[in-house]
């Protein structure tokens, strides 16, 4: 083989080698740059899970804080609401005393008794404070039944009751401020 076919065969083997060097760099560059894009698209996925993650964790912590926060500030509520609701019960607690060793409590009484008479049916007796036992015959003549000395606890009040005592209707002041505390 003379030199001229050599150098034109190497010639051609150098384009060839030449060529599938481009094709595999050119191969090559693709198959790094789909890997990239997949490595790349992996860590966005990493991240953007991490930043959900983060972003549900602090929206937890948000809510924990804003409950709390809530919580503190309706036991503070309650608590200033029963504060004020105590004082104005020991109030008009003293108030009624003060009502029951006034003139017009005994007027009070016996037409409270009359209009609970009324109502009860079953009603035989009375019972009222022993400190209210002086004008028991006022209130026998005005609503026909027979005073009894009640407790002495009562702030005021009676307690209508049959003639054994077993069926009452309590119209105490201290169970009528029950009936309105919360």
């Amino acid at each position: 083989m003379s030199e001229r076919k050599i150098a034109y065969f190497a010639e051609i083997i150098g384009r060839e080698v030449t060529a599938k060097k481009r094709r595999a760099k050119h191969q090559l560059a693709n198959d790094l740059s789909k890997d990239a894009a997949k490595a790349i698209e992996a860590a966005i996925k990493k991240v953007d899970s991490q930043v959900a993650a983060t972003r549900r964790q602090i929206s937890r912590n948000e809510n924990k804080k804003i409950s709390e926060a809530i919580t503190h500030e309706k036991a503070s509520y309650f608590a200033m609401r029963n504060s004020h609701h105590a004082k104005l019960l020991d109030e008009v607690t003293e108030d009624l005393k003060l009502f029951t060793t006034s003139a017009e409590y005994e007027s009070y009484l016996t037409e409270r008794i009359n209009e609970a008479k009324s109502k009860h049916s079953f009603a035989a007796a009375v019972k009222i404070r022993p400190e209210d036992m002086f004008f028991k015959q006022k209130i026998e003549e005005a609503t026909g039944l027979k005073p009894l000395p009640g407790e002495s606890d009562y702030i005021g009040g009676f307690i209508l009751q049959n003639e054994n005592g077993k069926i009452s209707a309590d119209y105490t002041f201290r169970t009528r401020l029950k009936e309105v505390e919360i």
